[in-house]
């Protein structure tokens, strides 16, 4: 059988090299940055004590359409000829520390990560005052290590602490030998794998489980999200930034913030368009569609085909990330009565149901009324009796293919009726509702009861006992909904 990788070996000054050119792609692949700064000091530790630190893992990137870039500078390579599939966290903070750049946390914002040193113990802890006062330690180690050499670095070193205390030979010896230690860290070398570029997102994630200690395991959305990186860089920020506005207020309405309190994630996103640029709900088939698979032919790689897919993705994407479109979406999710986000269990529902709502604006024509009333009828419907929940990508697939052959608003309208009217009758409401897969269930929240929430909000029904009828949905906010039926 043929060996899909090879092994070979770099240093860490190979390495930010390779990622300072654009050889080495360095973007968030399987998630943003979350190593607290202890554990980049930890790492920088166990390099220095001379201890195994873990593999790197690259993806050879398909050798088509090197026109794309990772990141804003300007890189020699104009798309990485290698991509990082594990050892994403560790390299980010060599990169980060030895380069001086900050990193962008899970919750989108800028974090400096600054790591001292101490010549005279040999030790590192993470920057405090006490180390930036302190003349017996390196405040920011990234001095030294951007540095071309070690020796005048000593020499000033040594001379500002002797200004603040007397030392002895072996001190001065010791602190010399220590600060080279740490240089040197440059030439500290680390094992790689490199998977072929013939190899499928099954076969790398095979590789990945087997091999990583953590037992982490890769999705498609991972592997969208990497090629987006790889081949439409500007595609993977748009998205980026789309989530990052979705935690801050709305500025004027022209942001993806919402008043439910969603909180966006790129996977999401990668969801909504794979369903409304390709009616796919199967990320795995969406991964294949961004690769080239030619499904007549047995999913065979065609660089052809990757170049139309990917054309449909940069004419569809706008459109997800429309924050008017997205705005008005959020109505009708609130029209159904949800008015936050942890009344919502299922949240694939909101986006199937965004995917659905763009389906019917761009491609049936549906106004601006009816399109909200139908989404937030979906909506409703989807929730209440769990449709994506469970194998709910197989679910949404076939509802999706079936709205691929629609030709007209009518076929579509029909459609969204008789699905939720078939399963929404009196039967439902007066027996099964009422039982144990319904309301007859103790515990925490579940979708009937979060139903039935909505649905007094969208009565107006007012509080039990209230003597100025005040609305149930003016009594409850986003922290206490989930305590609402006590």
């Amino acid at each position: 059988m043929e060996q899909i990788y090879s092994t070979t070996s770099f240093t860490v000054n190979q390495l930010i090299e390779k990622i300072d050119t654009g050889e080495l792609g360095l973007p968030e692949l399987q998630r943003p940055f979350v190593w607290q700064n202890t554990k980049v000091r930890d790492l920088f530790d166990s390099m220095l004590c001379g201890y195994p630190v873990g593999y790197l893992m690259f993806w050879e990137c398909p050798d088509m359409d090197r026109k794309k870039t990772i990141g804003t500078e300007a890189k020699s390579y104009a798309s990485p000829k290698d991509v990082i599939i594990d050892g994403q966290q560790r390299l980010t903070s060599l990169y980060s520390v030895m380069k001086g750049k900050k990193v962008i946390d899970v919750n989108y914002k800028e974090r400096e990560i600054i790591i001292s040193f101490c010549p005279l113990t040999n030790k590192f802890e993470v920057a405090t005052a006490a180390t930036k006062r302190s003349p017996e330690w390196i405040y920011n180690i990234t001095d030294l290590l951007m540095g071309a050499g070690s020796y005048s670095y000593i020499t000033q070193f040594i001379t500002r602490l002797s200004e603040s205390r007397s030392l002895t030979d072996e001190e001065r010896h010791l602190i010399s030998e220590n600060i080279e230690g740490l240089f040197r860290l440059k030439e500290y070398s680390f094992q790689v794998y490199r998977i072929k570029a013939s190899a499928d997102e099954e076969a790398v994630s095979h590789i990945f489980v087997r091999i990583n200690s953590e037992g982490t395991k890769l999705t498609e959305n991972d592997f969208i999200l990497t090629l987006l990186s790889v081949h439409w860089g500007e595609g993977r920020n748009d998205i980026e930034r789309f989530c990052k506005e979705s935690l801050s207020p709305s500025v004027h309405g022209t942001t993806s913030y919402n008043s439910i309190g969603l909180k966006v994630q790129p996977k999401n996103i990668v969801r909504t368009t794979m369903a409304y640029a390709f009616s796919r709900a199967r990320l795995d088939y969406g991964y294949k569609l961004l690769r080239g698979a030619d499904f007549e032919h047995r999913g065979v790689i065609n660089s052809e085909l990757m170049q139309k897919n990917f054309g449909i993705l940069k004419e569809t994407l706008p459109d997800v990330l429309n924050v008017n479109n997205w705005h008005e979406f959020l109505k009708a999710i609130m029209n159904a009565g949800y008015l936050y986000d942890t009344m919502i269990l299922s949240k694939n529902a909101i986006y199937y149901t965004y995917a659905m709502y763009l389906i019917a604006k761009y491609k049936f024509n549906a106004s601006y009324h009816e399109n909200i009333n139908l989404a937030s009828l979906w909506f409703f419907y989807a929730v209440l009796v769990s449709i994506y929940t469970g194998p709910g990508d197989t679910t949404a697939e076939s509802h999706l293919s079936a709205i691929k052959n629609f030709s007209t608003l009518s076929e579509y309208r029909d459609f969204i009726i008789s699905r939720s009217g078939g399963r929404m009758t009196n039967d439902y409401f007066n027996i099964t509702l009422q039982g144990s897969d319904g309301l007859a269930v103790s515990g925490s929240g579940n979708n009937a009861w979060y139903a039935y929430v909505a649905s007094l909000n969208i009565l107006g029904t007012s509080a039990l006992f209230s003597r100025h009828k005040i609305p149930v949905s003016k009594l409850l906010s986003q922290d206490q909904t989930e305590h609402a039926k006590h």
